[in-house]
C-alpha cells in the first residue's frame, strides 16, 4: 500500500511516483483480473459422480435447479429485454431460489443468422412494441447481432453467479412443437444432421472460456413420424461427440424419444461413447403428455388420484428414472415440467403435487418450464402471456403466490453423496411444498422446511430425531403430537394406498386414521383416511392427507 501523502511530499517523491506508475497499472490488472474471475465464483466445470452431478473443484455434489429462459422462436432473442433491464432479469431468478438456467436457442442461429442485426430482425417480423420497450430497457442490444444480445445475457447470468444449460430447442426459430412441424427429427425439412451438428460446434466454440456454461443440450423433445431408434443412436452420438471434442469442459445433456418421455430402450443398448464424466440424460413430463396410455389431461380428476399418480411415478421409472440406478447409474435431469401457475387448472395442480413427490424423493436435478412472462411473439401473436411463468406479464411479480413455499424443498440439495452424515427424514406435505415441525405444546404442524426437526423411522414408530418422542395420533379430528409413548397402537404408523403418500395408524377401537392437514389451519390432525383403497369410484380429493418421508443427509 502506498501513502499518497508521503509520495507528493516532494519534488524527488513526485519522480519516484512515475518510476511506480508502470507497478500501479500491473496491479491495477491484477486486481481488475481477480474481480472479473470472482464474478463466476460460483460457476465452475461440473462432472459425474455415478448418477449426482459434482463440482470438479471440491467434489461435492451440485444440485442443478433451473428456470427455462426462451430464447428460440423467431426473434431469436432471450424473452423479456423489452420489459426490464437484463441485470434486473437475472436478479429476478437468483432472487426466486434458482441456480441455473435452460437458456434455449436455435440451430440457424448460429448457421444462417449469426451476423444478423437485433434491430433489422424485429423490424422484419413488424415488432415495433417490442423495439419501443428494448430501446428502452436495453437499448444496446437493438444494434448487437443475436449471438452478441446472448452473449449480453450469458455474461449477466455469470455474474450472478447462475449456471446456464444452453438448450438446442429447435433447428428453424419458432414454438416447438407439433408432430407435422418438419423441425422435430433427424432429416425432418428443418433438421438437417450435418447443419445440427454444425450449429452445435459453433455454439460449443463460442462458448468455450465462458464458465457460466456448464452444460449444453443436444436437441429438446424429438418428435414426429420420422422418429426411429437406429437415426437416434447415430445422430446424437455425432452430436454429443461433437460437442465433447469442441468443449470438454461442459457437460453433454441428451434426449429420448416421443416430447422426450422416452429412454427405456437404452436398457437394452447403452449409448456406447466416450464423454469422460460428462454424459447426462434428461427427460420431460407435462399433465398431458401422460406415461403409456396415460395420455388425457382429464385423467387426473376422472380416475382415483393415488392410482393416477403411483402408475406416473412407476412409468417415470420405467421410461427415464431406471438410468440413476444400478452400477452403471449417469444423472438424470428433470429439464422440462410444468403447470398453469394461475392456480385455475385442477389437472395441473394434481399432477404438480405428484410429480414434487417424485422429484423430492430422488432428489432430482430438474428445469422448471418457464421462467419467462411472456413472448414477444409467439405463433403470430404478439406478447403473448405465458401462463406457465414463473413472473407475470409485467416480470415483476410472482404469478403463482405460493410459489416459494411450493418449491421450497424442490429447491433444496437434499442428498450430497459426500456427506458424512447419516440419513433421516423430513415429514413432507407436498400440496403445501411445507414440512412438519413441532410447536411449543408439542403438537405437529406445518412450516417452512429449513432448519426444522428431523425424524428416523423403523418401519413402525417415526421418532424425532435427538429425542425418545414418537408421533401420536390422539383420535379422530384431533391434533398430532409427539409422546413418550411409543409402544401404543396410535403411535405404530404404515404407508398406505397405491401411492404410498399416505401415513396411517389406527385408533384405540381399531378404526384407520391418516394424517390430514386441514386448508384452515397449520396444526396437523388425524382423519378418516381419503381413497387408501384402489376403489374405481372413489375420486375424491387426498393430497391433503399426502405426507412423505423424504430421506436427507444433508
Amino acid at each position: 500500500k502506498i501513502n499518497k501523502s508521503v509520495l507528493f511530499h516532494s519534488k524527488s517523491q513526485k519522480m519516484m511516483t512515475k518510476a511506480f506508475q508502470p507497478l500501479s497499472l500491473l496491479l491495477l490488472v491484477f486486481i481488475s483480473s481477480l474481480h472479473s474471475s470472482s464474478k463466476h465464483a460460483n460457476a465452475f466445470p461440473l462432472s459425474t459422480q455415478s448418477r449426482w452431478i459434482v463440482d470438479d473443484s471440491t467434489n461435492s455434489r451440485v444440485k442443478l435447479v433451473c428456470g427455462n429462459w426462451a430464447g428460440h422462436l423467431q426473434p431469436m432473442i432471450p424473452e423479456g429485454l423489452d420489459r426490464r433491464p437484463i441485470k434486473e432479469l437475472v436478479g429476478e431468478i437468483v432472487k426466486n431460489n434458482f441456480n441455473c438456467v435452460r437458456l434455449t436457442y436455435a440451430i440457424y442461429m448460429w448457421t444462417r443468422h449469426g451476423n444478423r442485426i437485433v434491430n433489422d430482425t424485429l423490424n422484419d417480423l413488424d415488432l415495433p412494441e417490442v423495439v419501443e420497450g428494448i430501446s428502452k430497457y436495453n437499448p444496446s442490444v437493438l444494434k448487437m447481432t443475436h449471438i452478441e444480445a446472448f452473449d449480453a445475457v450469458v455474461d449477466e447470468i455469470g455474474s450472478q453467479n447462475v449456471n446456464v444449460l444452453l438448450d438446442n430447442h429447435v433447428s428453424e426459430a419458432k414454438w416447438c412443437c407439433d408432430d407435422d412441424d418438419e423441425n422435430g427429427f433427424f432429416h425432418d425439412r428443418h433438421f438437417d444432421p450435418p447443419e445440427w451438428i454444425h450449429g452445435l460446434t459453433l455454439a460449443a466454440k463460442h462458448f468455450h472460456e465462458h464458465h457460466a456454461i456448464v452444460a449444453m443440450s443436444l436437441r429438446n423433445e424429438l418428435h414426429g413420424p420420422r422418429q426411429n431408434q437406429r437415426d437416434w443412436y447415430k445422430y446424437m452420438s455425432k452430436g454429443a461427440l461433437a460437442i465433447h471434442k469442441t468443449n470438454p469442459n461442459v457437460l453433454v445433456v441428451i434426449s429420448g424419444l416421443n416430447y422426450d418421455t422416452e429412454l427405456q430402450f437404452l436398457r437394452k443398448k447403452p449409448m456406447n461413447i466416450d464423454l469422460g464424466k460428462k454424459m447426462v440424460y434428461e427427460t420431460h413430463l407435462y399433465s398431458w403428455s401422460g406415461i403409456g396410455t396415460l395420455k388425457l389431461k382429464e385423467i387426473w380428476t376422472k380416475q382415483p388420484l393415488n392410482r393416477i399418480c403411483e402408475n406416473s411415478i412407476e412409468g417415470l421409472d420405467e421410461r427415464a428414472g431406471f438410468l440413476t440406478t444400478g452400477e452403471n447409474a449417469v444423472p438424470l435431469i428433470f429439464t422440462e415440467f410444468g403447470f398453469d401457475q394461475t392456480g385455475s387448472t385442477t389437472e395441473d395442480n394434481r399432477f404438480l403435487t405428484c410429480l414434487q413427490t417424485y422429484l423430492v424423493g430422488r432428489d432430482l436435478d430438474w428445469g422448471l418450464w418457464a421462467f419467462h412472462g411472456g413472448y414477444y411473439l409467439r405463433e403470430d401473436k404478439i406478447h403473448l402471456d405465458e401462463s406457465f411463468g414463473v413472473v407475470d406479464s409485467t416480470w415483476h411479480k410472482l404469478r403463482y403466490p405460493n410459489f416459494t413455499d411450493k418449491f421450497q424443498l424442490l429447491q433444496r440439495k437434499n442428498q450430497d453423496p459426500t456427506s458424512k452424515h447419516c440419513n433421516e427424514y423430513m415429514m413432507y406435505h407436498p400440496l403445501t411444498g411445507q414440512c412438519a415441525q413441532v410447536n411449543e405444546n408439542n403438537e405437529i404442524e406445518i412450516g417452512n422446511c429449513e432448519n426444522q426437526k428431523r425424524w428416523s423411522y423403523n418401519g413402525s414408530q417415526i421418532i424425532l430425531s435427538d429425542s425418545k418422542k414418537c408421533l401420536s395420533a390422539s383420535g379422530e379430528g384431533l391434533p398430532v403430537s409427539v409422546s413418550d409413548d411409543c409402544e401404543s397402537k396410535n403411535s405404530s404408523w404404515k404407508t398406505a394406498s397405491l401411492s404410498k403418500l399416505h401415513l396411517a395408524t389406527v385408533d384405540k377401537n381399531g378404526k384407520e386414521l391418516c394424517l390430514h392437514k386441514d386448508s384452515n389451519s397449520s396444526v396437523v390432525v388425524s382423519s378418516k383416511c381419503i381413497c387408501i383403497h384402489d376403489d374405481s369410484l372413489c375420486l375424491d380429493d387426498p393430497m391433503s392427507q399426502w405426507f412423505q418421508l423424504v430421506a436427507t443427509n444433508v
